[in-house]
């Protein structure tokens, strides 16, 4: 594992709060590279895939964490999934032209409304598999950070007091990023042990004013290793870290799932989109194509044609 791809849990105060550190250099500036969008894209980006590593790393699940971000600017969609063993992919849409006139314009900084647009919504999914329900939110994207509208979720719909800090920087030489995040959040009160009620506010306002005391430099700092950032933060106040998570940019397209995509369509419908009788599936994650020709279509709807059963 690499200690720049990594994602590091810990606690504060005896584990009344829990958080995680998520950095990411050679996975992030992986994803961003295959797709050679604009910097002020895949900035948007990086953001939205180490938010991603930060929320789906809190969950326990055996599947597929994904968060999409949808708004109407020139910026439309930001879409990155993290599995259960710590495979990340991303992507970004947008309209070109749009964007071009959008980054010609004075801007403040921020996430919303310059790009995204002035509304949107963030949705964030938990898929385990055929056999378990989905487990779906959604929160209207608001404020001028990807940061407080994921704020904005814990409050509205899981009632979770949080705080969460992101860092991007890049691209560098050889067109490296670096995209940092730090979430803590405060844990449900345990029942059976009474607690000060002023102490823990006291307390969860500290932790808070610790975590907005950490500068960008510090969260990008390769010099710096995750365990060096949160004994600078927490050790004071009870911080101690946990297991850490490798994390690493992988996709999931095969010509497998390709093939099982095209034999749900009819082969005819199929054929229409060939060209010089090759019909192109092209991974919007990672770019990988899978070319198919006209007797490979063919066959494929034979070998999934329904059985007919033999009548005796």
């Amino acid at each position: 594992m690499s200690a720049e791809d990594v994602c590091q849990p810990f606690i504060i105060g005896n584990g009344a709060f829990r958080g995680r550190l998520v950095r990411l250099t050679g996975a992030v500036s992986e994803i961003i590279n295959r797709h050679n969008d604009p910097p002020e894209v895949s900035a948007l980006l990086a953001e939205a895939i180490v938010s991603a590593v930060a929320l789906a790393s809190g969950l326990k699940y055996d599947g597929v964490f994904t968060l999409q971000v949808q708004g109407k600017g020139s910026v439309h969609t930001l879409v990155t999934d993290v599995t259960s063993a710590g495979d990340i992919r991303a992507c970004a849409k947008y309209d070109a032209e749009e964007l071009a006139a959008d980054l010609a314009k004075p801007r403040a900084p921020g996430f919303v409304p310059q790009l995204m647009g002035s509304s949107g919504h963030l949705v964030f999914t938990v898929d385990q598999g055929p056999d378990t329900e989905r487990y779906q939110g959604v929160v209207e994207l608001s404020g001028e950070s990807l940061a407080e509208s994921v704020h904005n979720y814990f409050r509205q719909s899981e009632q979770i007091e949080s705080a969460l800090k992101i860092a991007v920087g890049g691209p560098r030489e050889g067109g490296a990023w670096t995209a940092g995040a730090v979430l803590i959040q405060r844990m449900p009160e345990d029942g059976g042990r009474p607690v000060d009620k002023e102490e823990a506010e006291d307390a969860w306002r500290t932790a808070v004013i610790l975590l907005g005391s950490l500068k960008d430099s510090e969260l990008l700092d390769l010099n710096l290793s995750p365990v060096q950032i949160l004994t600078r933060l927490y050790a004071t106040v009870g911080g101690a870290v946990l297991e850490r998570k490798p994390i690493r940019a992988k996709c999931r397209c095969s010509r497998e799932r390709s093939e099982r995509i095209l034999a749900s369509f009819p082969v005819d419908e199929v054929k229409s989109y060939a060209q010089d009788g090759v019909v192109h599936m092209t991974c919007e994650f990672c770019g990988t194509d899978y070319a198919f020709s006209e007797n490979e279509l063919v066959e494929l709807a034979e070998r999934n044609r329904p059985q007919t059963p033999e009548v005796k």
